[in-house]
This record gives structure tokens, C-alpha cells and sequence, in this order.
């Protein structure tokens, strides 16, 4: 097991990597939002909300951390994370050195509940997000990962407690 952050060291990842967050706004989308430290039933985490909106070709909003050094594959079963969530569907998103494009990634889906929740998303169920990346990112080097609101109109009120790979 890796922990990529647990909160121990503000803003910055195990790796000494910096989160940044950003919206659908970089490509012309009108989703806004924030992300803060909070704590949620004494659990320390980074709250991210705001309000996507599918208008004007947009849909996200999220918080991404490089992985310098980068990760290997191959060397893990998947990512975990611990949330707490209002109940609505988010993404995990990794990107990789062959996915180039901003549209390119491969994405995990799942509901984060209004209980603090430890999810697992292995690897295997990963999904591209078009057809000129590589079919699974088995056997690649992970770049970046980013927790992602998007892809409908809704409020996002998420917490990330720790993240990392198992």
C-alpha cells in the first residue's frame, strides 16, 4: 500500500506534489466551484463543491495531483479513497504519458455517500475515455490523478480524507 495523502502535510501529496483545482472554465464551461480543508465528523479532509453545469459544453470541476515520480501500473491493484460525500456520482480520472489530449483519460465512477466511505477502484475497472488511448492502463505509468464533479448538471459537496494505491 502507497498513501498518496492523508492530510499529514496541507495541500501537498507524499510526493511533495501541490492539488490544484480547476473547472470546466478552461475550455469555456460555466461550472464553478472551490475546494477548502474542512473536517467532517472530526476527520480532516479536502471539501470540494461547487455547481457543475453541463452548459456551454462544459461539465466538471476537480482537484488534480501529479504523481513525480510517477506511478507504475502494474505495481498496484488499484486506488482507494476515503470520502464523504452528499450522495451523488463522482470520478476518479488518471491520466498517463499516452494520454496527450485534455480529453483523454481513463475514469472510475462511483456514489460517495453522506457517510465516511472507503472506496476501491481497481485498476482493471478503469474505463478510456475515447477510442485512440490505449484500451486499459494496465502496463502504463500513472501522471496525474484528479477527483472530477461532472458530466451532469448537479450541486458537488465532496470530502477527500486520504487517497492512495493498494
Amino acid at each position: 500500500m502507497f498513501v498518496l495523502d492523508d492530510l499529514k502535510n496541507s495541500g501537498k501529496t507524499s510526493q511533495n506534489q501541490e492539488w490544484s483545482f480547476f473547472t470546466d472554465g478552461v475550455m469555456g464551461g460555466l461550472s464553478q466551484g472551490n475546494v477548502s480543508e474542512d473536517k467532517i465528523f472530526d476527520q480532516h479532509c479536502y471539501r470540494m463543491q461547487g455547481n457543475v453545469t453541463t452548459e456551454n459544453n462544459g461539465g466538471f470541476i476537480q482537484i488534480v495531483a501529479p504523481m513525480k515520480p510517477t506511478i507504475k501500473v502494474k505495481d498496484f491493484e488499484g486506488v482507494y479513497i476515503k470520502v464523504f460525500g452528499n450522495n451523488k456520482k463522482y470520478f476518479l480520472h488518471i491520466r498517463t504519458p499516452l494520454t496527450l489530449a485534455p480529453w483523454q483519460y481513463y475514469s472510475f465512477g462511483f456514489e460517495a455517500s453522506s457517510n465516511w466511505t472507503l472506496i476501491k477502484a481497481p485498476f482493471v475497472d478503469f474505463k478510456k475515455s475515447n477510442f485512440y488511448q490505449p484500451k486499459t492502463i494496465l502496463n502504463q505509468k500513472i501522471k496525474t490523478i484528479g477527483l472530477l464533479a461532472g458530466f451532469e448538471n448537479y450541486k458537488a459537496d465532496i470530502c477527500l480524507a486520504e487517497i492512495g494505491f493498494y
